[in-house]
């Protein structure tokens, strides 16, 4: 399925054609539009699936029980969200029909059980096939045949900054949830989402629960996973016993946490997903039990202001860096021959050579 839309064309329409005439060309292209993002989401919804884990608590929490606490630290410890058994959720999506599943590294960090929760009602265990902490992914196998997969993204035309897309997730626990948008940006990096990151930029809305889910483009390729947003705090000077005694005299205050005096602002359209190009073979090691291995430098690389070329900032004790006589300070310029540009290319060069 293609949809071709062009502006050009719209823009002759309104110069030449009646008002009549323009109105139903407006109305034509939007049915497409609409009629190709409802084809996308109706045939990719079924393979996507929720992704529930559960993980023992924060290794602090025993220790927090033995100290002489205000009650309402307590009351939360004992609460569900102190309890030691946490729960959490996230999406992921069916890659092959004998139950592959795609999801991120994050949606089952820590995790001790994993559930999969299909499209057909079914709720399934699942282990980890294989998880990739550099590039922020997992592989994950349920006992399943003849289930409904994506295609991932292969030879085809690959995103360009206002290329169109569709996502599918599962926001706060909803069901299989479809938005659409557009690529905003290529190669996004530093952002704190995984040690290495090439990430795209979407407009489409990333909530909490939609990371693992697909990023499809308008033939209904997958070409990312949805992998977070940005989002920003309000910083807040706070005088923690004036807060107690509030929250000890506020009436009804056995049901409020003081967590609830706080709030966090969410930035909007910023979302960012894993190119599917860049960690298909890293899929494809985990799915045929070849996981890749990587190769190490042991150093931090930093930019050098305008000019190509990396200058050492740190290295890793007994590092191979070490050994082969590099030192703090030192810059880069290339390797083997192959010209150094960035910190993003010498790691990308290190980690694949």
């Amino acid at each position: 399925m293609k949809i071709s839309i062009s502006v050009f064309t719209i823009f002759i329409s309104v110069i030449l054609l009646s008002p009549l005439t323009v109105t139903a060309v407006e109305k034509s292209l939007l049915a497409e539009m609409e009629a190709g993002i409802i084809e996308v989401a109706e045939k990719a919804s079924p393979a996507v699936v929720s992704v529930s884990t559960e993980s023992i608590s924060p290794f602090w929490r025993g220790k927090l029980e033995d100290e002489n606490l205000p009650p309402w630290i307590n009351d939360f410890l004992k609460s569900d969200l102190g309890s030691r058994k946490r729960r959490s959720a996230g999406t992921g999506f069916i890659i092959s029909p004998d139950g592959k599943i795609l999801t991120t590294d994050n949606v089952i960090s820590q995790a001790e059980e994993i559930t999969v929760a299909l499209n057909d009602g079914r709720i399934l265990p699942a282990r980890v096939l294989g998880r990739d902490e550099i590039f922020g992914i997992a592989v994950l196998q349920v006992d399943a045949k003849d289930l409904p997969y994506l295609s991932l993204l292969e030879g085809g035309p690959a995103p360009r900054r206002g290329s169109w897309v569709i996502t599918l997730g599962q926001p706060f626990g909803l069901p299989t949830s479809a938005a659409w948008g557009i690529v905003s940006g290529l190669r996004r990096t530093s952002l704190g989402i995984a040690p290495y990151e090439e990430l795209l930029q979407i407009t489409a809305p990333v909530n909490p629960g939609d990371s693992g889910g697909p990023v499809l483009n308008i033939r209904g390729d997958v070409i990312g996973i949805i992998a977070g947003t940005y989002s920003g705090y309000r910083e807040l000077e706070c005088d923690w016993n004036f807060i107690r005694r509030f929250h000890r005299s506020f009436p009804n205050a056995a049901t409020i946490s003081p967590g609830q005096f706080f709030r966090q602002s969410q930035a909007h359209g910023i979302g960012f997903a894993i190119p599917i190009t860049l960690v298909k073979d890293i899929i494809e090691g985990f799915s045929n039990g070849t996981p890749l291995k990587y190769g190490w430098l042991g150093l931090f690389p930093a930019s050098i202001p305008g000019r190509p070329g990396v200058i050492v900032a740190a290295l890793a004790p007994e590092s191979p860096a070490i050994q082969a006589g590099l030192r703090e300070g030192d810059m880069i310029l290339n390797i083997a021959g192959r010209p150094i540009q960035s910190p993003q290319a010498l790691q990308k060069l290190i980690l694949f050579s």
